[in-house]
């Protein structure tokens, strides 16, 4: 409350000795008031954003959260239903589909990365046993079966939308990926375009021309069908997770920022009252505001940068 105090008095003597007489006089002086306890806050806003990013960099954060959210989206997609069967199958149901998840994330790993068949098993089962948590320190031990959740999510997502397109266009080597992708389609779209695929279309030569037309309309449309169920499964997944990115991002910053905050008024304090440096001098330098102000700058910092251009363009006319 003192330093909120001290700033209030310095305003009221900045208006007393401006006394503007019209609007923009006090919107000038408000902005160049306000400029003065944002603009480092900005400064603080930076460094807890260099700070989040090293850290980022350090524990390799953004792979480890999209490897989680991945596994465990395939694991809830590909269990639906399971705990509903009757006569104590539930169990039984859900290792088979368990097994078929690993299956398909092996298949989706060795498109996706391009590793052998080996490396990809060896990583679908460790990381469906593990629900998806990479190791602490794994940026210092990166797999390349896992480098295709290491990409931003836009294109770690275009790189899995390929492999769903190489699925459909030639189910039957990737069969299991086939039927997890399309999970929730049409059984007999799934079945007829498993069974027949895009060679239907082709082998027509022998049926009048209404038809070949018919037939290659059908597949067509089954596959466009196909497809798009595939597409919005992805897009759904790629809209969550992005949000939930940014909002733990979000709160990384406000978290950080308030740790710098009140590290910057501690030291602040202590430098002020000229003693020596040890525990019990810098614990005597904590008063009670710098809670409240710490938690209002740990909340501004992240914006701070926006809010000084805002205000800047506001005095500059």
């Amino acid at each position: 409350m003192q330093a909120l105090f001290a700033l209030q008095q310095a305003a009221t003597a900045a208006t007393a000795a401006a006394a503007p007489t019209d609007v923009g006089g006090a919107v000038t002086l408000l902005t160049n008031f306000l400029l003065k306890y944002i603009t480092p806050l900005a400064a603080v806003g930076a460094l807890s954003m260099a700070l989040i990013e090293l850290g980022k960099k350090l524990l390799d954060s953004r792979t480890k959260f999209q490897t989680l959210r991945w596994i465990t989206w395939m694991q809830q997609t590909g269990r639906q239903g399971a705990n509903h069967q009757p006569n104590g199958l539930a169990p039984v149901i859900a290792a088979q589909r368990s097994a078929e998840i690993e299956r398909a994330l092996t298949q989706l790993l060795q498109l996706c990365t391009g590793v052998s068949i080996v490396e990809a098993e060896d990583a679908a089962r460790g990381l469906i046993a593990s629900g998806g948590k990479l190791p602490f320190l794994y940026a210092w031990s990166r797999s390349p079966a896992h480098s295709v959740f290491a990409l931003d999510l836009s294109r770690m997502m275009g790189s899995i939308q390929d492999a769903a397109d190489i699925a459909l266009a030639s189910p039957g080597p990737y069969e299991v990926l086939f039927r997890f992708m399309t999970m929730g389609s049409d059984p007999t779209d799934v079945t007829n375009w498993l069974t027949k695929g895009p060679a239907a279309a082709l082998n027509v030569d022998g049926l009048p021309d209404a038809d070949q037309k018919r037939v290659i309309r059908d597949q067509a449309e089954r596959f466009a069908r196909l497809r798009q169920i595939v597409k919005r499964k992805l897009d759904g997944f790629q809209l969550y997770t992005g949000d939930r990115w940014a909002t733990w991002n979000q709160f990384a910053a406000n978290i950080v920022g308030f740790i710098v905050m009140f590290s910057s008024l501690l030291y602040l304090n202590w430098v002020a009252r000229n003693v020596s440096l040890n525990a019990p001098e810098l614990l005597s330098s904590f008063t009670p505001t710098m809670i409240p102000i710490s938690l209002l700058g740990g909340i501004l910092a992240p914006v701070a940068k926006d809010l000084v251009s805002a205000l800047k363009s506001v005095t500059n006319g």
